[in-house]
This record gives structure tokens, C-alpha cells and sequence, in this order.
């Protein structure tokens, strides 16, 4: 099953009728990753800012009042927050373990004291001069943030970190993961997906439900949603991801959320694409 993207929108080649079946729809839940969905990858993390026009796009999809719409990040809710200045919505943070409603008020889950002594044991592994500047500590996680690196030194730096969190996965109930410019090492017990059958079990049963993310950290959320309405991969499709469809890149991301705009909004009849 396939979306892909051109001018008009999202065309279906395999989700039938996307926009008929929103524009039926009184009730819509819209997920969106932020890193790689509404925002390109920039080095320095605090600039990677949305798409020109996106920000206005999702503070006009919430003033809609037929879509409910959270973005759900590996990010701490605070940076998330900071980066969508203005707009008054739900934000999942550090793949779970932060979720802020509207109102901006943040409920936390900590890590269990095995998991926080494995992160912290994390952090004291030797790395190469000049490497610790790229460690991030979240509240359930470490990640070793590589972009802007050599290609050869930044495969390398993430092998030799991947093996070495590795060996904390058992015994600290962490896991080690790959992402899109590094490795993280994040306790278990939450992620994108838990975050997200929460979410999806407030919607009305009828409520057509679409989640939209880029990386490997996505695909449990795209497992999460199967039941209840379509995932869809931004990027290349790679095989064994458990979206039903894809879009290229963060412009085609922005072009759905127009489209998505215009079909609950009514500014035009929705078609079968």
C-alpha cells in the first residue's frame, strides 16, 4: 500500500479514499513526528525549524475543531514546545515519557532506579575528545547525536557506542536504538506507540486517525495505529515498515497538511485520489 505526493495532495494507490474518508469524517486525529516530518535535520538541533507556513497550517488544523492533533517526538516536550511557539497542542516528548496537553502542563514518567543507574553508567563510557559535546540526557534516555560529522567518523563513533550501550540493554532494562544522526540508549517500559494507543483510546471510535513519522523510532507508533486508521512513512520506504504509505519529504508533508486543511475546513470538496 502506497501514498505518494504530488501538486494536488496525497494520492491513495493503496489507502482507499484518504480524503473521502476525512471528509466524512465529524471527528479526525492527525500524529506528526517533528525531526524529518515537519522539520529538515539541521546540525544544531534547536534550528531545525518547521517548514515555512506548517506552523500556521497546524494552528489553523487545531482551530479547525475537527481535528485533534499531537506531535510526537524523541525530544524533550520543553524543545518540541519551543520550536512550535504558538500553537496550542498535544506534544509527546522523549518517545513517551512526557506528554503535555494544550495547556502546556507536562506529565512525566520516570525511569525505575536499574534503568537510571544503567543510563548513568551510560554516560561514563570513554569516548573519543571532543565526543561528550554530542551526548544528550532526556529523562529516559542518552543519545549520542552524530550529524555534521564525517560520514566515516560518524559510522564508526555510532558502532563503537552501539556495542558498548548495548551490554547495559539486560541487565538495566534499557534498549539501543539507531536513529536518523546517532544512537540513543532509552529505558524500556514506553515509546511512541504506548504513547499513542493513549491518545487514540480518547478519540470517538468513528474518528479516522492517520500518524505520519520518518524514522525507526516511528514504527512503533505506525504498529500502534494499524488498528485504527493508516500510518505513513515520510522518506523512502524501506522494507519491513509498518506504514501503509509514504511521503518524500517534509515539503510533501506540508502539501498533506494544506490538503488535510482544506478537506475539514470544507474550502473544497474532497475527492477520491
Amino acid at each position: 500500500m502506497i501514498v505518494s505526493c504530488d501538486d494536488a495532495g496525497p494520492r491513495a494507490a493503496g489507502i482507499v479514499n484518504l480524503w473521502r474518508r476525512l471528509g466524512a469524517s465529524e471527528r479526525s486525529f492527525l500524529g506528526l513526528d517533528y525531526d524529518g516530518t515537519l522539520a529538515p535535520f539541521r546540525v544544531d538541533p534547536m534550528k531545525a525549524r518547521p517548514l515555512p507556513g506548517i506552523k500556521d497550517l497546524l494552528k489553523d488544523l487545531v482551530g479547525s475543531g475537527r481535528t485533534d492533533l499531537a506531535v510526537v517526538s524523541g525530544r524533550p516536550v520543553s524543545e518540541v514546545a519551543a520550536l512550535l511557539d504558538g500553537v496550542a497542542l498535544t506534544i509527546v516528548g522523549s518517545h513517551g515519557f512526557e506528554v503535555a496537553g494544550p495547556d502546556g502542563e507536562v506529565v512525566a514518567v520516570h525511569p525505575d532506579p536499574d534503568q537510571s543507574e544503567g543510563l548513568g553508567a551510560a554516560l561514563r563510557i570513554t569516548l573519543p575528545a571532543g565526543a561528550d559535546a554530542r551526548l544528550e540526557v532526556k529523562i529516559a534516555s542518552v543519545a549520542l547525536h552524530t550529524r555534521g560529522m564525517p560520514l566515516n567518523l560518524a559510522m564508526r563513533l555510532e558502532e563503537r557506542v552501539f556495542q558498548e550501550w548495548r551490554r547495559l540493554e539486560y541487565s538495566c532494562r534499557l534498549e539501543c536504538r539507531r536513529f536518523n544522526g546517532g544512537v540513543e540508549l532509552r529505558a524500556v517500559g514506553r515509546n511512541k506507540g504506548d504513547a499513542l494507543r493513549e491518545l487514540l483510546s480518547g478519540q470517538p471510535a468513528d474518528s479516522f486517525c492517520v500518524y505520519v513519522g520518518d524514522d525507526e523510532t516511528d514504527e512503533d507508533a505506525f504498529r500502534a495505529i494499524a488498528d485504527r486508521g493508516i500510518g505513513i512513512k515520510v522518506g523512502d520506504l524501506q522494507a519491513g515498515t509498518a506504514a501503509s504509505g509514504y511521503l518524500p519529504d517534509c515539503a510533501a508533508v506540508k502539501t498533506f497538511l494544506e490538503k488535510w486543511l482544506s478537506v475539514v475546513t470544507g474550502q473544497r470538496r474532497p475527492q477520491d485520489e
